[in-house]
């Protein structure tokens, strides 16, 4: 095993794509080639990567994702009233409402009554099977079978749940002849265009992929930035001098910095890796084949070198400019940088700006709400206990 920090290790690491493989890493470290299948994205190298990564990241690309804000906010809207106010709130449980109602709507807009309730029930379960302990049993079992993961029933059996409405969704769409026109969703941005490459059970394997990564890592993430507002009360005053000028763009503005920000500090993993394919050299350092390199992601973003007080939240850091991807690592670099990245930095934003429209984050006084490892990330220890309050409508300028 070699672990690096070194930023010129890093980046050949991450831009030597023919040496080394983040698939059969993952492969051999975890159980993700039973949950989402070899023949997905994740595992795939070389050209057949930049095919599949060709076809799947428009939805993903700036201009859909401004057609998903409506949806984003429709969410919020109705998850908002079912959470106290004025008593404390768990509010990683509702990220965890949020995360999963928004990738409902955004990767299937208006599922028909006949099947919404059966995928969101289907893909409830599933997720509730890949979060036990029984699972989390096997996962843990992997790295010593040499990367055998042992078939675990109750997962495969939920998965095949999810699998079937999906593709009944799909093909209800294609006997439909849907041309997408009318819909925002991700599955109608594939089904009937030219991005449609697949069988309809590949691209439900797809598409499950894709709530798979996006659920948790956005429901941790919601977590921490409500738990840094909570403890930075100089934060939260900024955005309420924003949405009280009724200055959008500073609230924007603000608001994606509070996002960077807070995915530095508690980056979806603290660490990233590659495996070595074959015998190579790393920045004057010999790799051999099955060398297994670690990134230590998190100790990047705290390094005083590349952060001034770098574990302090300081959210301007990032108001006059964007994370410089070289060094802000959160969601990988070269290649095989997470496909949703900006989805999931744009989402977050719009929920946030959404939900602080209407609540106010008290202060907590005291050290930030610790973390706790959480499979391989870091999740809030109290599940990011804060305390809403209604906000008090603006008065309309005289």
């Amino acid at each position: 095993m070699f672990i690096t920090h070194d930023m010129a290790d890093v980046r050949e690491v991450f831009t030597n794509h023919e040496d080394f493989s983040v698939g059969q890493l993952m492969a051999r470290l975890s159980s993700h080639d039973l949950v989402f299948g070899k023949e997905t994205l994740i595992f795939l190298e070389g050209d057949d990567h930049r095919r599949e990564r060709k076809l799947f990241s428009p939805p993903f690309q700036n201009k859909a994702l401004k057609s998903y804000e409506e949806l984003m906010i429709e969410v919020v809207e109705r998850e908002l009233p079912k959470w106290p106010v004025d008593e404390p709130i768990e509010f990683l449980k509702a990220g965890y409402d949020l995360a999963i109602g928004v990738l409902l709507s955004v990767v299937f807009g208006d599922v028909a009554p006949e099947r919404s309730g059966r995928l969101k029930d289907a893909v409830s379960a599933w997720f509730g099977e890949i979060e036990s302990r029984g699972f989390l049993a096997v996962t843990l079992i992997t790295p010593l079978l040499g990367g055998y993961t042992p078939p675990y029933r109750p997962l495969m059996r939920a998965q095949a749940k999810v699998d079937e409405v999906i593709i009944e969704e799909i093909a209800a769409r294609r006997a439909d002849n849907e041309d997408g026109t009318d819909r925002r969703d991700v599955l109608a941005r594939y089904v009937g265009t030219d991005l449609d490459q697949h069988d309809d059970v590949a691209l439900s394997r797809n598409l499950r992929g894709i709530l798979l990564g996006a659920y948790e890592t956005t429901a941790i993430t919601l977590g921490w930035i409500a738990t840094m507002l909570a403890a930075h009360p100089d934060a939260m005053a900024e955005l309420d001098a924003a949405i009280d000028s009724g200055d959008e763009a500073r609230l924007d503005a603000y608001l994606d910095a509070v996002v960077a920000e807070t995915m530095r500090l508690r980056p979806v993993s603290p660490f990233t890796g590659r495996i070595a394919l074959r015998d190579t050299v790393v920045n004057g350092v010999a790799i051999p084949e099955g060398t297994i390199v670690i990134i230590p992601i998190l100790l990047i973003h705290e390094s005083e070198h590349i952060y001034p007080d770098p574990l302090s939240f300081r959210p301007e850091r990032f108001l006059d400019k964007r994370p410089d991807g070289h060094t802000w690592l959160t969601f990988g670099a070269g290649p095989h940088r997470c496909l949703g990245a900006q989805f999931a930095t744009v989402e977050a934003r719009i929920l946030f700006r959404a939900i602080i429209e209407k609540r106010r984050i008290d202060p907590i006084p005291g050290p930030i709400e610790p973390a706790r490892r959480y499979h391989t990330g870091l999740s809030p220890s109290r599940n990011a206990l804060i305390t809403l309050r209604h906000r008090e409508p603006t008065p309309a300028p005289q």
